[in-house]
């Protein structure tokens, strides 16, 4: 009987339910949001605060003194009448020919070289020669620039305008040397050689 009884008894474990998988997941991306808001409100609103403020500060201000000086009030003038617009007048030209020589400066083309490796040297007295009616063909740099003041060369049939030219340049430059040996096959008439 005992093993009777015994059979009709319900086993005295219990087998654990099964859990969904869905609760699982549901809690891990709880987390993952409280964390990521977490992260964000720190990293937005904390760090905003951490900056530093401009702190105003109140400056102070005169006060005007009142004075019983009248203020003056705008006369009313009639409207100017409109003229006519005026010419602008030409700079007069600088006459090329030498009072001195009779020497005609146009005549003479020139090359300018920059000896002297400071750039724009060479425009710079280009710009001034042609102030004083000189003809500048090219300008360029020298073979080197170990010059020193200006030298002048010129061809041997222009050799009466080298004299011109140095006492030209003398007036703004320091003229080193000269000579009338440039030759006859070169392109112009002149070398002009800028040194430091």
């Amino acid at each position: 009987m005992e093993d009777a009884a015994f059979q009709n008894e319900a086993p005295a474990f219990t087998v654990p339910s099964k859990k969904s998988p869905k609760r699982f997941i549901y809690l891990v991306i709880g987390i993952v949001v409280i964390v990521l808001i977490f992260v964000l409100y720190s990293r937005f609103f904390l760090s905003s605060s951490n900056e530093k403020t401009n702190e105003i500060t109140p400056t102070p201000t005169i006060a005007e003194k009142i004075t019983n000086t009248p203020t003056p009030t705008p006369e009313v003038t009639e409207k100017p009448t409109p003229t006519e617009k005026p010419t602008p007048t030409e700079a007069p030209a600088v006459d090329p020919v030498d009072t001195e020589t009779g020497l005609d400066r146009s005549n003479l083309t020139i090359e300018i070289q920059n000896g002297s490796g400071v750039e724009g040297a060479a425009g710079k007295v280009s710009d001034y020669l042609e102030s004083l009616g000189y003809t500048i063909s090219t300008i360029g740099n020298a073979d080197n620039f170990d010059y020193t003041g200006i030298t002048i060369s010129v061809q041997s049939a222009s050799s009466d305008y080298g004299d011109l030219l140095k006492s030209d340049l003398e007036e703004k430059y320091t003229v080193s040397g000269t000579s009338s040996d440039l030759s006859a096959t070169a392109s112009t008439e002149a070398l002009v050689i800028v040194g430091r």
